[in-house]
């Protein structure tokens, strides 16, 4: 018997002892192919491209100088993200550094709203590279990977109609709200950054088994995606400020995507009523709209985020006042939506004396503007301007009504539509080099109105029509003067 018992204690140890081994080395096994290189030449260089001298001392020394809210290290697995995001991975990195321009600006916004750090805007990098439409293998959704219960619990809501977690703003909002959560518990931007990927239990219990809150002592208790959760930060962090130093080139929008605004719609739209109301492209719409899967906002009693170029707000809000009964929709600070008559229809140029050293972003904050813009439009490499540099600038011509405009030609029954949000010249009128005279106002003849019909079916609603031809339920009252509908009624559904 007591042979057995000694036998089965021997067993015991021995399989304890190898489940331990081979634990161990899991956990050091790890960056088994991120190993520190002698030096970074050949992993922070493009293929093909020469090969800037940078040593580790100097890549260091960069990382070093970027404000970050986490004790910043080089080892093998942050210069292993660089390299995937300089050799394997360049159109990617290209995209998402394009990307930043429009979605830097409101994560700086609702980081601060919160209380955050705003070099957390990196985090997403990390999540999504910036796509807000992005998907995991395990169904994290959006700009910050929400899983469905997650989400749901600050507020993300999914539907046939709508994806919140892929809508920027609420997405972007929910994620200060979490991170700012996740900090409270842990008091430490490392472990809040750790909990996010992999919850706050599996953080807490790794403090516990490590007897230690540095997460660079403790990251070997965690699941290996987590421990290099960090590194992949520091690694976004780099490269969204030094890629011009590898010999990436950012793949810029255009700059109706890089200035935008958005306001809170609780009205039925579709994304062609937007389009309409503004003069911008459906295209466009969608591209800042990607929280909704039919191009279509439904109506709710709690408001949809809908983001437009920030030019044309202001015919936007206008637009809304005429659909909606139920509510008056302003224009945040209306003394900000003015501009001068001047610029290439959409946009004009201006520029600004720096007056004193100061750092990039604060002094784009004065103006109105995100660090990134700056950068970008005068080909900035620093964090920091110096007294006496001039700067480019760009501010949107707004528009405050936008209606297209049909000019018929003299002897043609051709007509031709302008964009009331442009300068572009009428036909018929003159302009350098055309030798074509003007034609008097009172050659124009009247535009003959023409409209779209529809028939209500048995059992069929306004907002089955509405949602049939991408409209609202608001225009299709407005236009028919009515609340309801019965079978066998003609509906006007628009004007063509």
């Amino acid at each position: 018997m007591q042979v057995k018992l000694i036998v089965g204690r021997f067993c015991f140890i021995f399989v304890s002892l190898f489940i331990s081994l081979v634990c161990h080395a899991q956990v050091d096994g790890q960056n088994a192919d991120l190993e520190d290189p002698s030096d970074t030449l050949d992993i922070l260089t493009p293929k093909g491209a020469p090969a800037p001298q940078l040593t580790d001392a100097e890549l260091l020394e960069r990382i070093s100088t970027l404000s970050s809210c986490v004790d910043v290290r080089i080892n093998g697995v942050v210069k292993g993200y660089i390299k995937t995001y300089v050799q394997y991975k360049t159109e990617k990195a290209q995209n998402m550094l394009g990307k930043r321009l429009t979605y830097f600006p409101l994560f700086e916004e609702k980081l601060k709203q919160y209380g955050v750090p705003q070099d957390l805007k990196y985090l997403s990098v990390v999540e999504s590279a910036l796509n807000p439409k992005a998907v995991s293998r395990v169904g994290a959704t959006g700009l910050w990977q929400f899983m469905p219960s997650t989400g749901g619990e600050y507020g993300l809501k999914t539907s046939s109609a709508v994806e919140d977690r892929s809508n920027p703003v609420k997405s972007t909002d929910a994620a200060a709200r979490h991170l700012r959560d996740l900090y409270k518990q842990f008091d430490d931007w490392a472990l809040a950054l750790a909990a996010y990927n992999s919850g706050a239990g599996r953080v807490r219990a790794a403090i516990k088994r490590s007897g230690s809150r540095n997460f660079w002592k403790l990251q070997n208790f965690l699941p290996k995606e987590t421990r290099n959760y960090v590194p992949a930060f520091i690694a976004a962090t780099y490269i969204c400020n030094y890629f011009w130093a590898h010999g990436l080139t950012a793949n810029n929008p255009d700059m109706d995507e890089q200035l935008t605004d958005y306001i809170n719609v609780y009205e039925g739209l579709s994304f062609k009523d937007i389009s309409d109301a503004t003069g911008v492209s459906v295209q466009v719409i969608e591209d800042l709209n990607p929280g909704f899967r039919r191009s279509y906002v439904p109506p709710t009693t709690d408001g949809h985020f809908v983001i437009v170029p920030a030019r044309v707000m202001p015919a936007f809000v206008r637009y809304l006042n005429t659909v909606s009964s139920a509510r008056s929709y302003k224009l945040e600070n209306p003394e900000n939506y003015t501009s001068p008559d001047v610029g290439d229809g959409r946009y004009w140029q201006s520029s600004v004396k720096v007056k004193e050293t100061v750092k990039t972003d604060d002094f784009a904050a004065r103006l109105g503007l995100c660090g990134e813009h700056l950068k970008s439009w005068n080909n900035l490499s620093g964090n920091y301007l110096i007294a006496g540099q001039t700067l480019k600038l760009y501010r949107p011509v707004f528009v405050q009504k936008h209606a297209a405009i049909r000019i018929e030609m003299p002897g043609s029954e051709k007509t031709r539509v302008q964009s009331g949000s442009g300068n572009s010249t009428p036909v018929g009128s003159a302009s350098p080099g055309n030798k074509q005279p003007a034609f008097p106002a009172q050659e124009e003849s009247p535009k003959i109105r023409q409209f779209m019909y529809h028939t209500v079916k048995r059992n069929e609603s306004l907002e089955d029509i509405a949602r049939l031809y991408s409209t609202s339920v608001e225009s299709l009252k407005k236009r028919n003067n009515c609340e309801h509908v019965k079978f066998g009624t003609r509906l006007v559904i628009r004007e063509f």
